[in-house]
């Protein structure tokens, strides 16, 4: 018997906003990384970048109350910075879902959001998203601002820690939920 294929979710957002953390976070495989060292300006921020992807895998077992099935799912981490962009298109092939990680902190990082969210929202209009925020002071009063500074609807925000498992797990919940949700509206649309 075929096991049936992972699910599989892109972690896409700027340089530095927490994709590696977040794939190395949630797996339980060994991740594959494509770390380098940087050699620009960028070394303010971080050390090294992701340059073509970061691969992970975790067996999702659904909360109480869940109604879709444990799953494997398989976590395609990309670059953040612009120059490896063309990267974006070939991770985002057959993706089930994805999230868009944004380090609120820094305004750098929310307008380089935009574009990726801009950018993935046209290779997949209808793919399930997520914006998770990390280093968020204050969600319930700047919520609507920073979504209309994404360009995403509020709903679709949640703060997380990129590198706590607890956020992390219920991210990728919250993720697998709307795609479940999805999913059943669509057999139901379908003649």
């Amino acid at each position: 018997m075929l096991a049936s294929a992972p699910t599989k979710i892109v972690v896409t957002g700027p340089f530095g906003a927490g994709k590696t953390t977040f794939v190395s976070t949630l797996s339980q495989d060994p991740v594959v990384s494509t770390e380098r060292a940087v050699s620009d300006a960028t070394a303010t921020v971080k050390t090294s970048t992701t340059v073509a992807m970061d691969h992970g895998g975790v067996h999702v077992e659904p909360p109480a109350g869940a109604p879709w099935p444990a799953r494997r799912v398989g976590l395609f981490g990309t670059p953040g910075q612009q120059r490896f962009a063309f990267m974006w298109e070939m991770l985002a092939r057959d993706m089930d879902g994805y999230v868009v990680l944004v380090d609120a902190s820094r305004g750098e990082s929310v307008t380089q959001a935009r574009g990726i969210v801009s950018a993935f929202a046209g290779l997949a209009p209808y793919v399930p998203r997520l914006v998770l925020v990390s280093r968020w002071s204050d969600p319930a009063g700047s919520r609507a601002d920073l979504a209309a500074a994404l360009g995403t609807p509020v709903q679709s925000l949640m703060r997380c820690d990129p590198r706590d498992r607890g956020d992390a797990t219920a991210a990728l919940h919250v993720l697998l939920d709307g795609m479940w949700a999805l999913s059943e509206r669509r057999k139901h649309e379908t003649p």
